[in-house]
């Protein structure tokens, strides 16, 4: 008896990140697929190419729409834009991204903010959604920058000199510190630039927060740019499981899924807060820094700070509206988060241990007030969110870091 052929699937990704094609490989390679990648390599699609499914990463390239919608075979379309497919899609979840910014921006103590868009298409206006109904809840509003694109049906309206002119007016009007949020790395990295070209220090004058975790942006900026990890690795694991269930004959014509951020990577354009106050963003630079050791306490902050721990606390609700426990308690969560999503093979209590928490019971009981669940259910409902096959897909949950010492430096899932 003849083994079962392989399943030839298409990968249309021109423009993927690493974690991207990791994830489909590794879905391709537990299902006995064969990649075909020719347009990895030629930019062009194989004209009368027929397969078994297709996965297409959408740019802003209407001939990739085209080609897709008219090839009659089972597609998933992991969206980033609104390149429009009738077919099963799957796409960040833009409103937990913008949440998520503002929630970060927030900790950091920022009180002017920013939302500098891509283009003006649904995609960025719900990232735009999701950050102002954040700063809204603490009484705080945001200036809307230019798109850095425009475009009228498939046509790019772009005047790079007019425009950059207009961002770098925009940028030295606003007040001093103000946290700009830009709805991808591109952005990001543009507004990084317009600052130098305006005199203003990123982050002191300036904060940047990118969304995408692209390292070609982010980390070839004259100031490391600070992002939004969109967790393209389970974008791409549940658009491969989508178009496996579709192959099998089920109809997921018109699905789509919404994958939750992985968290914010922070680097240097986003500093250590935008507070007047040098004390207060060292104490956030002392809380980011020292949250895991277990013996660490609001104590431990105003010692380092050189205040008295009265005086630094009212400093503190006043310019964070948080008090110094919150702040402690919230990295110690958010972390704790990442860590039972990113390795779901590890103890309850080592990841309550590795974020500075003493007593299984008093884990579950802090994780639960902030999440609403226990521990084990918030992991189980992100395995079920990633396919139910995490254990499959995640390649780090065999070697999970013994110390805090090899914890990820400064990445944080923001609940």
């Amino acid at each position: 008896m003849h083994a079962p052929h392989p399943k030839r699937i298409l990968l249309v990704a021109p423009a993927a990140q690493g974690a991207f094609l990791r994830g489909v490989a590794r879905f391709a390679r537990s299902a006995d697929w064969h990649l075909v990648t020719n347009v990895l390599h030629t930019g062009t699609f194989p004209r009368g190419w027929k397969g078994d499914g297709i996965i297409a990463l959408l740019a802003y390239q209407p001939e990739l729409a085209s080609f897709i919608a008219g090839s009659g075979i089972p597609s998933v379309t992991v969206g980033l834009t609104d390149e429009y497919i009738p077919s099963a899609r799957v796409e960040p979840d833009n409103v937990a991204i913008g949440r998520l910014a503002a929630n970060h921006l927030l900790e950091l103590a920022h009180r002017n903010f920013a939302w500098a868009p891509f283009i003006n298409d649904r995609h960025n206006r719900e990232r735009l959604f999701g950050f102002e109904a954040v700063l809204r809840g603490h009484l705080r509003s945001c200036e809307i920058l230019p798109p850095l694109h425009r475009r009228i049906g498939p046509y790019w309206h772009d005047d790079w000199t007019n425009r950059r002119a207009g961002l770098v007016h925009r940028l030295k009007g606003l007040p001093r510190p103000t946290a700009v949020f830009a709805a991808n790395d591109c952005v990001a990295a543009e507004v990084a630039d317009a600052c130098r070209e305006a005199g203003l220090s990123v982050p002191d004058d300036i904060a940047i927060l990118g969304a995408g975790n692209d390292p070609l942006e982010c980390e070839s900026a004259h100031v490391p740019l600070s992002s939004i990890d969109l967790n393209m690795d389970a974008l791409a694991c549940r658009a491969a499981e989508l178009l496996a269930a579709m192959i099998e004959g089920k109809d997921h014509r018109g699905e789509s899924i919404r994958v939750a951020p992985r968290g914010v990577v922070t680097r240097g354009s986003t500093g250590a807060g935008g507070s007047a106050n040098p004390r207060i963003a060292h104490a956030l630079a002392c809380i980011a820094e020292n949250y895991p050791d277990p013996q660490f306490s609001v104590a431990s902050v105003a010692s380092a700070v050189g205040l008295s721990r009265r005086q630094l606390e009212r400093d503190f609700r006043q310019a964070t509206g948080c008090t110094l426990r919150d702040i402690i308690e919230r990295s110690r969560m958010n972390e704790a988060s990442r860590l039972l999503k990113d390795h779901p093979r590890t103890k309850v209590s080592t990841i309550a241990e590795l974020v500075g928490i003493a007593g299984a019971g008093n884990f579950f009981r802090t994780f639960r007030r902030h999440f609403g669940v226990t521990p084990t259910a918030y992991r189980s409902s992100h395995e079920e969110s990633a396919g139910g096959n995490t254990r499959a897909h995640d390649t780090r949950a065999t070697d999970f870091p013994t110390s805090v010492a090899d914890r990820p430096a400064k990445q944080r899932d923001i609940a």
